[in-house]
């Protein structure tokens, strides 16, 4: 009976992970909402409901650890609880730079306009391979993975070009370089759930061949 309990387990962490997922995803979105709008209230949102996304990582590594203390799982079984358990805290780093976002928005010169549309599709990109990762994760699908790792090459591409656009504007316009300082650390928050999310697709290729995979 013991498979069958371990089988039931994995999936009630899967779909607690997804819905992680889904958490962190709208945290990205409604992130650059504030940032597209402005809207300190609604980055106000997105700060205070990193605390509920915190404990969702807690309790899948709690279960995860349960369940591998007290079956003992091995092979493919255990294969899943650690790449769950890898996910889990892949997401919580991601749902904090979307809050790292949010604060920055609320630090924005009110004067300028901040809607930078390379910023805003380096955005979606982020979260177009999330959205992605998730579903190679809930089906396991390692070759779909990989591809998504491999888009990572895009968001930084993106945040080369626009590091130098908002350096040299800061050398044009040294009375914005607060505003363009900004501009430069949403940047860098959008790279690494790029990053982030590239190390949701290692943990995929692991979970479904285990391959231990590093695309840095």
């Amino acid at each position: 009976m013991l498979a069958p309990f371990i089988k039931k387990e994995e999936s009630l962490i899967r779909k607690k992970v997804l819905l992680m997922g889904h958490n962190t995803r709208e945290a990205i979105e409604t992130a650059m909402k504030c940032y597209q709008n402005q809207d300190t209230s609604l980055a106000d949102e997105v700060i205070n409901n990193d605390m509920s996304i915190n404990r969702q990582q807690v309790e899948i590594e709690t279960e995860c650890i349960k369940v591998i203390a007290t079956q003992q799982p091995v092979a493919n079984d255990l294969r899943e609880f650690l790449a769950d358990m890898n996910i889990a805290k892949e997401l919580e780093r991601i749902a904090d730079y979307a809050v790292a976002i949010s604060k920055i928005v609320q630090k924005l010169p009110g004067d300028n306009d901040n809607q930078e549309p390379d910023i805003l599709l380096m955005a979606e990109k982020c979260i177009s391979m999330l959205d992605e990762v998730l579903i190679d994760y809930a089906e396991q699908d390692a070759d779909k993975a990989n591809s998504v790792a491999l888009k990572d090459d895009d968001i930084d591409l993106l945040e080369h070009d626009l590091n130098d656009k908002f350096i040299k504007l800061m050398q044009l316009e040294p009375e914005n370089s607060v505003h363009y300082t900004y501009q430069l650390w949403i940047i860098r928050q959008l790279e690494r759930i790029g990053d982030r999310v590239t190390n949701i697709a290692e943990s995929v290729i692991f979970l479904s061949t285990g391959k231990l995979v590093n695309f840095d």
